[in-house]
């Protein structure tokens, strides 16, 4: 291999790496952005959990309680699954 090869091959090198490092750097931006949106997600229905059950004094395990015996109730999850086709 000539030496105008080698430092062609080395150039290439560089630029793989340095496409290696960029892909890895938006990936991770991506999955920062994920995460942020499903915070915010998460925030704004317990915010609105929040509102509609009172839950001013109530813990999250008592919550989960009030849920579970929500959704003990015939029916309960396809009448919630009848709005959410509806919206």
């Amino acid at each position: 291999m000539t030496e105008r090869e080698e430092k062609q091959l080395e150039k290439i090198c560089e630029k793989m790496e340095f496409m290696k490092s960029k892909q890895k750097e938006i990936l991770s931006r991506e999955k920062k952005r994920i995460k942020k949106e499903r915070v915010r997600h998460l925030i704004k229905c317990g915010e609105l959990a929040e509102k509609y059950f009172d839950l001013n004094d109530i813990n999250p395990v008592e919550f989960e309680k009030i849920l579970q015996a929500l959704f003990d109730v015939p029916d309960s999850r396809e009448y919630i699954e009848r709005i959410k086709r509806s919206l």
